[in-house]
Protein backbone atom coordinates (compact mmCIF):
# COMPACT_ATOMS: atom_id res chain seq x y z
CA UNK A 1 0.00 0.00 0.00
CA UNK A 2 1.56 3.43 -1.13
CA UNK A 3 1.46 5.92 1.57
CA UNK A 4 1.32 9.89 0.88
CA UNK A 5 4.74 11.61 2.15
CA UNK A 6 6.30 15.37 1.53
CA UNK A 7 9.77 15.91 0.36
CA UNK A 8 10.33 18.01 3.34
CA UNK A 9 14.67 18.88 3.07
CA UNK A 10 17.32 18.08 0.88
CA UNK A 11 21.27 18.29 2.55
CA UNK A 12 24.07 18.51 0.40
CA UNK A 13 26.55 15.30 1.85
CA UNK A 14 28.55 15.50 -0.93
CA UNK A 15 28.65 16.90 -4.64
CA UNK A 16 27.20 13.23 -5.55
CA UNK A 17 25.48 12.17 -2.89
CA UNK A 18 22.65 14.45 -1.40
CA UNK A 19 20.76 13.19 2.25
CA UNK A 20 16.60 13.78 1.18
CA UNK A 21 14.35 14.03 4.19
CA UNK A 22 10.87 12.23 3.98
CA UNK A 23 8.13 13.12 5.87
CA UNK A 24 4.87 10.79 5.62
CA UNK A 25 1.74 12.00 6.31
CA UNK A 26 0.70 8.85 8.45
CA UNK A 27 2.67 7.03 11.28
CA UNK A 28 5.60 5.13 9.50
CA UNK A 29 6.85 2.80 11.83
CA UNK A 30 10.18 0.66 10.34
CA UNK A 31 13.13 -1.10 12.25
CA UNK A 32 17.04 0.03 12.04
CA UNK A 33 18.11 -1.40 8.18
CA UNK A 34 15.35 -1.72 6.62
CA UNK A 35 14.34 0.13 3.06
CA UNK A 36 11.99 1.91 1.57
CA UNK A 37 10.71 2.09 -2.17
CA UNK A 38 9.61 5.79 -3.41
CA UNK A 39 7.28 6.75 -6.05
CA UNK A 40 7.19 9.95 -7.80
CA UNK A 41 5.27 10.11 -11.18
CA UNK A 42 5.56 7.32 -12.70
CA UNK A 43 9.46 6.30 -11.17
CA UNK A 44 9.84 3.90 -8.44
CA UNK A 45 13.21 2.91 -6.82
CA UNK A 46 14.34 1.19 -3.12
CA UNK A 47 16.12 3.41 -1.01
CA UNK A 48 17.80 1.95 2.51
CA UNK A 49 16.76 4.08 5.21
CA UNK A 50 19.19 6.36 6.43
CA UNK A 51 18.42 7.53 9.92
CA UNK A 52 16.87 6.73 12.75
CA UNK A 53 14.51 8.26 15.47
CA UNK A 54 11.01 7.09 16.64
CA UNK A 55 10.45 10.35 18.22
CA UNK A 56 10.73 12.09 14.71
CA UNK A 57 8.13 11.78 12.07
CA UNK A 58 10.78 11.97 9.30
CA UNK A 59 13.66 10.04 7.97
CA UNK A 60 16.53 10.17 5.67
CA UNK A 61 17.37 9.17 2.63
CA UNK A 62 21.30 8.70 1.33
CA UNK A 63 21.38 8.85 -2.32
CA UNK A 64 24.01 9.21 -4.96
CA UNK A 65 23.34 10.92 -8.52
CA UNK A 66 23.85 7.76 -10.88
CA UNK A 67 25.02 8.79 -14.56
CA UNK A 68 21.46 8.11 -16.84
CA UNK A 69 19.45 6.94 -13.72
CA UNK A 70 16.00 8.59 -13.88
CA UNK A 71 15.14 8.68 -10.20
CA UNK A 72 18.70 10.68 -9.59
CA UNK A 73 17.89 12.91 -12.37
CA UNK A 74 14.52 13.77 -11.64
CA UNK A 75 15.38 14.37 -7.63
CA UNK A 76 18.84 16.05 -8.29
CA UNK A 77 17.70 18.68 -11.29
CA UNK A 78 13.87 19.07 -10.44
CA UNK A 79 12.88 18.24 -7.03
CA UNK A 80 12.63 20.40 -3.77
CA UNK A 81 11.27 20.47 -0.47
CA UNK A 82 7.51 20.65 -0.33
CA UNK A 83 7.00 18.32 -3.22
CA UNK A 84 4.75 15.54 -2.87
CA UNK A 85 5.72 11.88 -2.90
CA UNK A 86 4.42 8.09 -2.40
CA UNK A 87 6.26 5.70 -0.08
CA UNK A 88 5.61 2.13 0.38
CA UNK A 89 7.13 -0.26 3.28
CA UNK A 90 9.17 -0.82 5.52
CA UNK A 91 10.79 -3.53 3.87
CA UNK A 92 13.55 -6.01 4.39
CA UNK A 93 14.95 -7.99 6.85
CA UNK A 94 18.75 -6.26 6.74
CA UNK A 95 18.12 -6.01 10.84
CA UNK A 96 19.69 -6.68 13.71
CA UNK A 97 19.17 -9.93 15.52
CA UNK A 98 16.88 -9.61 19.13
CA UNK A 99 20.09 -11.13 20.72
CA UNK A 100 23.60 -10.18 19.94
CA UNK A 101 25.60 -12.88 20.40
CA UNK A 102 28.71 -12.17 19.07
CA UNK A 103 30.70 -9.17 17.22
CA UNK A 104 29.02 -7.20 14.36
CA UNK A 105 31.05 -6.16 11.45
CA UNK A 106 29.48 -3.65 9.19
CA UNK A 107 31.29 -3.57 5.51
CA UNK A 108 29.46 -0.95 3.03
CA UNK A 109 30.53 1.41 0.08
CA UNK A 110 29.36 4.60 -0.86
CA UNK A 111 25.38 5.06 0.31
CA UNK A 112 25.64 1.23 1.45
CA UNK A 113 26.60 3.13 4.83
CA UNK A 114 22.99 4.19 5.20
CA UNK A 115 21.34 1.30 7.00
CA UNK A 116 24.05 1.24 9.35
CA UNK A 117 23.91 4.99 10.38
CA UNK A 118 20.46 3.94 10.78
CA UNK A 119 21.54 1.16 13.29
CA UNK A 120 23.95 3.13 14.69
CA UNK A 121 21.88 6.35 15.42
CA UNK A 122 19.13 3.67 17.22
CA UNK A 123 21.86 1.69 19.27
CA UNK A 124 21.89 4.59 22.33
CA UNK A 125 17.91 5.05 21.76
CA UNK A 126 17.40 2.08 22.49
CA UNK A 127 19.99 0.97 24.85
CA UNK A 128 20.50 -1.44 22.77
CA UNK A 129 22.96 -4.86 24.27
CA UNK A 130 26.01 -5.38 21.77
CA UNK A 131 29.77 -6.83 21.56
CA UNK A 132 32.07 -4.96 19.51
CA UNK A 133 31.27 -3.14 16.50
CA UNK A 134 33.34 -2.71 13.30
CA UNK A 135 32.15 0.06 10.23
CA UNK A 136 34.04 -0.56 7.67
CA UNK A 137 33.48 2.21 5.23
CA UNK A 138 34.97 2.30 1.55
CA UNK A 139 35.28 5.24 -0.77
CA UNK A 140 37.22 7.25 -3.50
CA UNK A 141 38.69 10.11 -2.18
CA UNK A 142 38.20 11.91 1.32
CA UNK A 143 35.44 14.10 -0.81
CA UNK A 144 33.10 11.46 -1.15
CA UNK A 145 32.88 10.35 2.48
CA UNK A 146 29.63 10.32 3.82
CA UNK A 147 28.66 11.26 7.61
CA UNK A 148 32.52 11.01 8.92
CA UNK A 149 32.15 13.22 11.78
CA UNK A 150 28.88 11.74 12.74
CA UNK A 151 30.64 8.35 12.68
CA UNK A 152 33.72 9.50 14.28
CA UNK A 153 31.07 10.45 17.01
CA UNK A 154 29.96 7.45 17.64
CA UNK A 155 33.60 6.43 17.95
CA UNK A 156 33.30 7.79 21.82
CA UNK A 157 29.52 7.56 22.37
CA UNK A 158 29.23 4.18 21.72
CA UNK A 159 30.93 1.46 23.63
CA UNK A 160 33.38 -0.83 21.60
CA UNK A 161 32.40 0.80 18.36
CA UNK A 162 35.42 1.36 16.09
CA UNK A 163 35.03 3.41 12.53
CA UNK A 164 37.43 2.45 9.99
CA UNK A 165 37.17 4.54 6.90
CA UNK A 166 39.20 3.34 3.66
CA UNK A 167 39.96 5.22 0.73
CA UNK A 168 40.72 3.58 -2.50
CA UNK A 169 41.97 6.45 -5.01
CA UNK A 170 43.81 8.73 -3.04
CA UNK A 171 46.22 8.73 0.02
CA UNK A 172 45.96 10.11 3.47
CA UNK A 173 46.41 9.74 7.08
CA UNK A 174 43.81 6.90 7.34
CA UNK A 175 43.13 3.82 5.69
CA UNK A 176 43.79 3.01 1.46
CA UNK A 177 43.03 0.76 -0.60
CA UNK A 178 39.61 -1.30 -0.32
CA UNK A 179 37.72 -2.70 2.82
CA UNK A 180 38.62 -6.10 2.00
CA UNK A 181 41.72 -5.84 3.36
CA UNK A 182 40.43 -4.49 6.29
CA UNK A 183 37.68 -7.41 7.06
CA UNK A 184 40.51 -9.97 6.83
CA UNK A 185 42.99 -8.60 8.60
CA UNK A 186 39.91 -8.48 11.48
CA UNK A 187 39.80 -12.26 10.69
CA UNK A 188 43.54 -13.11 10.60
CA UNK A 189 44.32 -11.37 13.41
CA UNK A 190 41.94 -13.32 15.44
CA UNK A 191 40.40 -10.07 17.29
CA UNK A 192 36.72 -11.20 16.65
CA UNK A 193 34.25 -13.03 18.54
CA UNK A 194 31.83 -15.12 17.12
CA UNK A 195 31.13 -12.57 14.06
CA UNK A 196 28.19 -11.71 12.41
CA UNK A 197 29.22 -9.83 8.97
CA UNK A 198 26.50 -7.42 7.19
CA UNK A 199 27.37 -6.52 3.67
CA UNK A 200 25.96 -3.59 1.69
CA UNK A 201 27.10 -1.54 -1.40
CA UNK A 202 27.10 -2.75 -5.16
CA UNK A 203 27.22 -6.15 -6.18
CA UNK A 204 30.68 -6.65 -6.99
CA UNK A 205 32.32 -5.71 -3.61
CA UNK A 206 29.38 -8.11 -1.76
CA UNK A 207 30.49 -10.85 -4.26
CA UNK A 208 33.73 -10.72 -3.65
CA UNK A 209 33.53 -10.17 0.27
CA UNK A 210 31.19 -13.19 0.72
CA UNK A 211 33.68 -15.24 -1.11
CA UNK A 212 36.25 -14.27 0.84
CA UNK A 213 34.49 -14.82 4.40
CA UNK A 214 33.44 -18.23 2.82
CA UNK A 215 37.10 -19.21 1.94
CA UNK A 216 37.36 -18.30 5.84
CA UNK A 217 35.57 -20.46 6.91
CA UNK A 218 32.44 -18.40 7.59
CA UNK A 219 28.98 -19.96 7.62
CA UNK A 220 26.45 -18.12 5.32
CA UNK A 221 24.35 -17.31 8.09
CA UNK A 222 26.66 -15.38 9.40
CA UNK A 223 26.70 -13.16 6.34
CA UNK A 224 23.49 -11.09 5.72
CA UNK A 225 23.39 -9.01 2.24
CA UNK A 226 21.75 -6.06 1.26
CA UNK A 227 22.84 -5.35 -2.62
CA UNK A 228 22.73 -2.36 -4.71
CA UNK A 229 22.83 -2.39 -8.29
Amino acid sequence: MWIKATLSNIIKETDLTWKFVIKPESKFAFKPGQFVQIKINDLVRSYSIASYNSAIESFELLIVKLDGGKMTEHLFENAKAGDELEIKGPLGKFILPEEIEGDLLFICTGTGLAPFRSILQSIPLQNTSHKKIYLIFGTRTKNDILCQDEMNAYEKSIKDFKYIPVLSREKWDGETGYVHDQYLNLVKNNVLENPTFYLCGWRDMIKEARLNLKEQGFDSKKIKLEIYG
